[in-house]
């Protein structure tokens, strides 16, 4: 009996062969080529895809999704500024304790001194502390075609809706 329930858990886990179209809407890998690790104070710049915010000392940091943080300078809220832009290639959250601010760098944990917060700089780096963070996989809610990630392209920092023609890959 036991031997028959496995079997049938292993069935659910297979996925089996599917009729590729010529055409099926699908996610595409979104790649960052160049240093990923590159954290970088910039100029401000808009908001596209909020993902969380963060409220210190009169200060909201912004998630962009997958690109970094804005910083914006909330003394007076009548009259918000934009102060900068962190980019963190890969961010998905932060946290921040006195003057320094945690997040993910895709599979890394970086600490950085936003003491001076025009210029934000790097305290240190935990490689691979999030080795879940990868960003190749497809979104875990998502089930249908994607187009395979490819290596050399550059990382996978996130993934947009497309057409895609024959796409290899679909779970």
């Amino acid at each position: 009996m036991l031997l028959f329930a496995l079997a049938l858990a292993q069935q659910g886990c297979v996925w089996e062969k599917v009729d590729i179209p010529e055409q099926v809407a699908g996610l595409a890998p979104i790649y960052f080529e160049g240093d990923w690790k590159a954290i970088a104070s910039e100029p401000p710049r808009p908001i596209e895809r909020l993902y969380k915010l963060y409220y210190k000392d009169g200060y909201i940091f912004a998630g962009e999704s997958q690109q970094g943080i804005h910083i914006i300078d909330n003394s007076d809220p009548a009259r918000p500024v934009k102060r900068g832009f962190i980019r963190i290639i890969g961010n998905s959250d932060i946290a921040i304790r006195g003057n320094v601010l945690y997040a993910n760098n895709l599979t890394d944990l970086v600490a950085l001194d936003i003491s001076a917060i025009d210029s934000v700089r790097l305290l240190s780096r935990v490689e691979n502390a999030f080795p879940s963070l990868s960003g190749s996989d497809v979104p875990d809610d998502y089930v249908g075609f994607f187009e395979c990630p490819d290596p050399n392209m550059g990382v996978v920092v996130g993934w947009s809706e497309q057409i895609l023609k024959e796409p290899q890959c679909w779970r």
